[in-house]
């Protein structure tokens, strides 16, 4: 199943996105407003309704501006840092990123000349975690993602050395580029294959399997101890070939970024 968050005649809606159709959830009879409310909430019958349910009643999909899935985070996105490197640190490295207002393709990313001198990429897929949980364990921890989304992680790189932390130099506004559809876990057939190009060329392409640690180990770690919220962003990390890996070819203005995953979409932004 794929969902989406539609824009239509002044209102943004929570959806289904089925056959070229935008099916909004409250044609389902379902209360939420927000994918992130629906994540947070939705119980197993209301899911599995919506899997089996004939409603095919929606608009035309070139009709609707489809907007970031996810538009106002309540949370910070949290990133597993270095996760695709195999050697290093045993356990996960988690930071935060504040992320207020999402971003879609088609955006412009801030270059905030003057502040920003290492504009980078970071193209990341999330999970997007289902119900509030309390010590779920590594094997139950699948049952809990909502669906998986794609993201931009930017980040000004120069920051994260004044600041000593990634928290800032990824938390300006402008630098959360989302993609417009979480899709549920059993549309995936093989591992996600992760993409980023700068001007069209191919800078990152690996596949989530050769990540350190998968969403399933990151949902249980960071439940056993304090409840994670339903509706949070678990990113899987960035693979090699951003600019600061390829020695320094950092973003311009007018560079085009484009970052993309299987089923997942494509996100498209310039560099302002």
């Amino acid at each position: 199943m794929i969902f989406t968050t539609f824009a239509y005649k002044g209102n943004t809606y929570p959806a289904v996105l089925k056959d070229d159709k935008v099916i909004s959830l409250d044609k389902y009879g379902l209360p939420y407003k927000t994918l992130e409310e629906a994540a947070r909430f939705m119980t197993d019958s209301e899911l599995e309704m919506l899997k089996e349910s004939g409603i095919n009643e929606g608009i035309n999909v070139n009709e609707v501006t489809l907007m970031p899935a996810i538009m106002e985070p309540f949370q910070e996105v949290i990133i597993m840092e270095n996760n695709f490197v195999q050697n290093g640190d045993s356990l996960p490295t988690y930071f935060y990123k504040k992320a207020s207002y999402a971003s879609c393709s088609g955006a412009v990313i801030p270059s905030y000349p003057g502040h920003v001198t290492e504009l980078d990429y970071q193209a990341e897929v999330c999970a997007v975690v289902r119900n509030d949980l309390y010590q779920v364990s590594v094997e139950e921890a699948g049952n809990h993602i909502f669906g998986y989304l794609l993201i931009n992680n930017v980040i000004g790189r120069n920051l994260t050395l004044r600041h000593r932390r990634p928290y800032i130099a990824t938390s300006l506004d402008g630098y959360l580029p989302m993609g417009s559809l979480i899709v549920t876990p059993d549309e995936f057939e093989k591992p996600i294959e992760l993409r980023s190009y700068v001007n069209g060329e191919l800078r990152q392409k690996e596949t989530l399997d050769k990540v350190k640690f998968g969403f399933d180990y990151a949902i249980s770690d960071l439940c056993r101890i304090s409840v994670l919220r339903g509706g949070s962003l678990i990113s899987s990390g960035t693979p090699f070939g951003t600019a600061k890996d390829l020695g320094g070819s950092y973003l311009q203005s007018g560079d085009v970024v484009t970052v993309e995953a299987d089923r997942l979409g494509t996100i498209t932004n310039v560099v302002g």
